[in-house]
């Protein structure tokens, strides 16, 4: 059967509750963002298991507990995972925040390993007159996407409140479509534009998973997995020769960004997504083992 595999033996989840609602600021911390391994609670892991996303990341949209105002010590940023903004279908919801994660990154990877990844800083703001010295209440954010070996800023706004993921969902949601419509772009012309038919361009013009196919970390013909809706959903694509993603409804797309996104229908990052089949590992693991010989 083409297109999306369902499977039986887990209880639906409710999908997510609009972004109308307002941020949680009643459940304050004294050092908020100072512990990364803060316990979730269990209607945020059900969110994550329902929208196929790591249960380790945090949701910073819908709101279920405190929003981060700190990058930790011992982290660099955070790596945007999935933003959705609601459509025009109905008018009362148009431009919504739906959805907004994010995990933690220990350290700055190298730019060129992680074209199209979109990261999220949290510092203190600068010592504005009009702000109590230390408030913890109000943060400097600083947006930057890998892009051609290269982290490059997006913007950054000073002196947000806890509403920052409200203000910054939309730009994050906006650089993801663009990058992921750039790379899907490119890839077609190259293929319309080789000149020797049946030959493999994209596999050669040095993208990561041409990288990893080269390095034996994937080989063609690998099939991986995504499951969403809580394992209700599993969809399924395979690695093709050229370092392209075929889909099981035979659409073929160039990043796996790009193929979740389709499959999604909203942005997601997609080297968190999807897992290779045989051993269950994403294809985040294996693209870190492509960083190790970087970061010696």
């Amino acid at each position: 059967m083409k297109g999306t595999t369902v499977t039986t033996g887990s209880n639906p989840v409710p999908p997510h509750q609009s972004a109308a609602a307002a941020p949680n600021t009643d459940q304050r911390t004294d050092d908020p963002g100072v512990s990364t391994a803060t316990p979730q609670p269990d209607e945020e892991t059900a969110l994550l298991r329902w929208e196929g996303l790591p249960v380790d990341a945090t949701v910073l949209v819908p709101s279920l507990g405190p929003t981060p105002m700190r990058t930790p010590h011992d982290a660099w940023a955070m790596l945007v995972l999935a933003v959705d903004i609601l459509g025009d279908v109905d008018p009362d919801t148009a431009g919504q925040v739906a959805l907004f994660t994010a995990t933690w990154l220990r350290g700055r990877p190298p730019a060129d390993l992680h074209d199209g990844d979109l990261v999220i800083r949290l510092t203190p703001p600068d010592q504005d007159p009009d702000l109590p010295e230390g408030d913890e209440h109000a943060v400097d954010v600083e947006m930057l996407l890998a892009y051609r070996g290269r982290w490059l800023p997006v913007g950054r706004w000073s002196g947000m409140d806890e509403r920052w993921p409200w203000t910054l969902a939309p730009t994050a949601a906006a650089v993801m479509s663009l990058y992921v419509d750039a790379a899907e772009t490119l890839s077609r012309d190259m293929v319309l534009n080789s000149e020797r038919p049946g030959s493999s361009p994209f596999r050669w013009a040095g993208t990561v998973v041409s990288d990893l196919l080269t390095a034996k970390l994937l080989e063609v013909g690998d099939e991986l997995v995504w499951d969403r809706r809580a394992g209700q959903v599993r969809h399924t694509a395979r690695i093709r020769m050229d370092g392209t993603f075929l889909l099981a409804d035979e659409r073929v797309f160039a990043t796996p960004s790009a193929a979740a996104t389709a499959l999604g229908g909203k942005h997601h990052h997609g080297w968190s997504a999807w897992r290779r089949t045989a051993d269950g590992r994403a294809l985040d693991d294996l693209r870190a083992e492509l960083r190790a010989p970087h970061e010696r």
